[in-house]
Formats: C-alpha cells, structure tokens, sequence
C-alpha cells in the first residue's frame, strides 16, 4: 500500500510556528516517500522554509472562504491531514476538503469533524513542543521536549550587518519590547530604562519592532544614547532571526521573536507575565526566565489581565506581574547572562 499525501496545517501565531518545528521534522520523516505539505500562514513560512524541512511549505492566506480553501485542498488529493490550531474552521475545511483521515484536538467543538479525536489538549505542565509531537505522533512517549533549532541564512546576516554598519560593536544586546498581547508586555517605561543602564555597559543595545511598532522602538532604543540602535519595523523575519543570533544577549517579553531568538540560539532572558513558562516558556540551555510565580493569579494565560483593585504587592492589582519584575533584576540577570556566555566561549 503506498504512503498517504499529508497535509499539515501549520499553527497561526509566530512562536506555535517555531515550537511545531520539531513535530513537522518527525511527521515529514515518518512519511518520507509520500511526503508531507505542510500549510503556514505566509507571514510565517519564510520561518519553517528556513528550518530546512524535509517537506514542503505552502504559503497560504487565510481567508474566511473556507469553501474556497477546501477545494484547493480537493484538487491536491490529500489523503491525511495534521491540525496544529484547536479552532472548528481548520477542521471544517479539511472535513469539506474530503481527506479521509483527520487527526487534532476536539477543541472548539469539532470533534464531529475529525476521525482521529484521541489527541488531548495539553496536560498541566506539558510543553507545548511536547503537545505537538504527541499530535504528530501517537507513539510519542514524552521526556524533554526537543530544542526547536533553525539555522541562520547568511544573505540575512549580510543584509543585517549592512543595517548596523558602523554602529554595531560588542558585546551586543538585542531588545524586542513588544507582544501582541498587553498582559504579556513589560512597560516601555522600564524598557527604555534598562536600554539606559545596559548602554553604559556594552558596546550596543540593538532595539527591534515589527510593522507598527516602530514608535515603541524608537522610543527604547533613544533610552541607549549614542549607542542605541533603532530597527524597529526595518527588518525581514529572516534579518531579525539573523540579528538576534549577532548579539550577546536578547531580552525579550514573551512573544514570538523571544522563540526564534532561542532557535537560533541566542542568550536569552525572557520576561513573562500572564502566561505559563512551563507551556510556551524557551527552550535550551541559554535560555533565562524571569516570571513572578508566586502570584495568586499565576499564570491566568489572559492576553488581558482582568484584576483590579489593590495587588498582592503592588498598590494596583492590574497586570501587576510584568510590574513587579524590575529593571534591576532584569539589569543583573543580563550581566551574569552575558557573563556565563563569555566563559562558555573561552572554555
């Protein structure tokens, strides 16, 4: 009996992309004479067409047309299909697209749409790495979630050098101050007075932003001085992940850049607020997070925090776990991060 067509559809947010790279190379090897397609967002596929897959990667936009989906999908003649989203509308567009064998949570009420429903939703303390390679694979018997690693293109480092020349000098630390979700969002404010202290200490402090983050990074980076350097909505994915893996160090909120840093396998300090470090935390050994656990509220996993009132500590309830991590802490884990990678490399 020959091998199945595969179609995966590939997570909608950034930091899923990279946390699935693992599961996609294990579902890609387990069909290797059929091979697997795997769907992704086009803001994203650049990501996993960099990660060297051994499969193919379908940029796609999506639409509300499932219909219009659906039929592309009758035309390839897919005879199983992978969903990385929980959401009814991916399962509803393979379930009209015709693919026999359909494997995913019953999330979002769709469990009717699948034939394959067994896959539980991620446990208490599972890594999200570790969920996806259960999706993937049912033999999957968990341990240490493998390290999502994705290899710099050298035309991005090239096309980042030339963005920095002149300016950029070592020891480099890297920012990303923003996250979709504000309950995730250390202040600009405490950013900008970190970009302060740490420009008296290296030689860079490289801010970087996506499309309409460009005021926030200009922001943080004047707070470096003369050796503030702001990128803020001036890089491609491909050029953050190559800058990213340039500098020192790389401070960043919980957010998709702070995953890719870790891929490539940058210094990190990630700081946390609303969500989990034990589901979607970095992964690897340069990887630090900085999260006040000990809240009564922690982790909520709201993009929004919703208390009000007075704090446990602080005179306001209201995202009080990103403002009670201080500049201070961050500051000191920054200079023993950068120190600990410097003794790594003399060793």
């Amino acid at each position: 009996m020959s091998e199945p067509r595969v179609y995966a559809r590939a997570p909608n947010h950034l930091g899923d992309v990279v946390m699935a790279i693992p599961a996609l190379r294990r579902l890609a090897e387990r069909y290797p004479e059929s091979g697997v397609d795997v769907w992704c967002p086009a803001a994203w596929a650049p990501v996993l067409e960099a990660a060297g897959l051994p499969a193919e990667v379908m940029a796609f936009r999506r639409t509300r047309a499932i219909w219009r989906t659906a039929a592309r999908l009758r035309d390839v003649g897919y005879d199983a299909a992978y969903l990385f989203p929980p959401s009814f509308s991916s399962a509803a567009v393979v379930r009209l697209a015709g693919i026999a064998r359909r494997r995913g949570t019953p999330t979002d009420g769709r469990g009717l749409l699948l034939t394959d429903r067994s896959v539980r939703p991620e446990a208490p303390g599972e890594h999200r790495v570790s969920f996806y390679m259960r999706l993937v694979d049912p033999g999957w018997k968990g341990g240490e979630p493998p390290v999502p690693r994705l290899p710099v293109q050298e035309r991005a480092l090239e096309q980042f050098r030339q963005l920095v020349e002149g300016r950029f000098e070592r020891p480099a630390v890297a920012i990303f101050p923003s996250s979709y979700a504000p309950a995730r969002r250390w202040p600009e404010g405490k950013y900008t007075a970190l970009a302060g202290l740490l420009g008296q200490e290296v030689g860079t402090v490289v801010v970087f932003g996506g499309s309409g983050e460009e005021v926030l990074a200009a922001r943080v980076a004047a707070g470096a001085g003369k050796r503030g350097i702001d990128l803020g909505g001036r890089t491609s994915l491909a050029v953050l992940a190559a800058g990213l893996s340039e500098c020192d160090l790389v401070v960043s909120n919980d957010s998709g850049p702070m995953h890719l840093a870790a891929a490539v396998g940058a210094p990190l300090i990630a700081i946390f607020g609303s969500s989990d470090p034990k589901h979607t935390g970095p992964l690897g050994t340069r990887a630090r997070v900085l999260w006040r656990s000990e809240l009564p509220c922690a982790p909520c996993r709201k993009n929004r925090c919703r208390r009000r009132g007075q704090g446990t500590y602080l005179p306001e309830a209201q995202d009080e776990c990103v403002h009670l991590i201080t500049v201070e802490a961050v500051a000191r884990a920054a200079r023993q991060q950068m120190s600990q990678a410097r003794t790594a490399s003399d060793v």
